[in-house]
């Protein structure tokens, strides 16, 4: 494992360091557990995108046309 400094604004560190004591965690444990999600996010934003350019707009409207339009099941309305 390596080590990095890290500089944080007062108040983020409280946060951070809130969040790892209510997961009861240790802190170091918390702050790798963060960036590993950040970085998921990333590859799935990413990973996103390169399914969106490969989208067929004409392709996805042909199929949304085969779609009854009735009212939702109850239960599955849209909120307001």
């Amino acid at each position: 494992m390596s080590n990095y400094l890290l500089e944080l604004p007062p108040e983020l560190l409280a946060e951070a360091q809130k969040l790892a004591t209510d997961n009861q965690m240790p802190f170091s444990q918390w702050v790798i557990a963060a960036i590993s999600a950040k970085i998921e996010a990333e590859k799935t934003r990413q990973l996103f995108s390169i399914y969106a350019q490969k989208a067929d707009d004409a392709k996805f409207d042909d199929i949304l046309a085969r779609v009854p339009d009735v009212p939702p099941i109850e239960g599955d309305e849209l909120l307001p």
